[in-house]
């Protein structure tokens, strides 16, 4: 077994963050946590209600955005990998509080064409950062119930990774967030700090 006997509870709009060693089961957690895996025995509930059906955990990860460390960008413009090509419903204002949010406003003036620069999969016109700041706009501009991140920042420079969790900080209370960082500094303003270690959660004095 990967972990064994958790119990952990996740109030709406807490901030928890995860470390520990490589191969100590964080992101196997993260899976669970999402139901992307079942777990081998355990229930899973949400407000009081077990979540034991295809169509109930439809609904519950249909509140979640998910960004781990492997970005994922469409061969098209940075605009329409953030906006997921919705042009119909585009919000500017949330538009332009993603790219200031991701620390994207700085860079977007050094790209031909600004947000409509086509970048992708393939791209070698860009940098890993930039690739993840894209990818972190994304999810803020489309941002669900709850936030999880996986790594998310890990090819970001310091100065702009601190940022980032600085604003993550800042977001509104209504969105529950869930963070997995290699740097235990990146956590310190969590509301709960949990330790994957020896297959179990350990809860941290903050």
């Amino acid at each position: 077994k990967i972990l064994n006997d958790i119990d952990l509870e996740i109030k709406k709009g807490e901030r928890i963050g995860i470390y520990g060693e490589s191969g100590s089961g964080k992101s196997t957690f993260l899976n669970l946590l999402t139901m992307l895996i079942k777990p081998s025995s355990g229930k899973f509930y949400i407000d009081d209600q077990i979540i034991d059906t295809q169509e109930k955990i439809r609904l519950y990860q249909n509140k979640i955005t998910f960004i781990s460390q492997d970005t994922f960008l469409f061969e098209d413009s940075i605009k329409n990998n953030i906006i997921l090509n919705n042009n119909d419903n585009f919000d500017e204002k949330k538009f332009n509080y993603a790219l200031q949010f991701s620390q994207l406003k700085d860079i977007i003036n050094k790209f031909e064409k600004g947000t409509d620069y086509k970048v992708g999969s393939h791209s070698r016109k860009i940098s890993s950062g930039q690739r993840q700041r894209i990818v972190l706009a994304r999810a803020i501009y489309n941002a669900k119930d709850i936030l999880v991140l996986d790594e998310a920042t890990n090819a970001l420079d310091e100065e702009n990774e601190t940022k980032i969790f600085e604003n993550l900080h800042k977001l509104d209370k209504e969105l529950t967030i869930i963070i997995v960082s290699h740097n235990i500094k990146n956590l310190k303003k969590c509301d709960k700090i949990l330790e994957v270690k020896n297959k179990v959660l350990n809860i941290k004095n903050n």
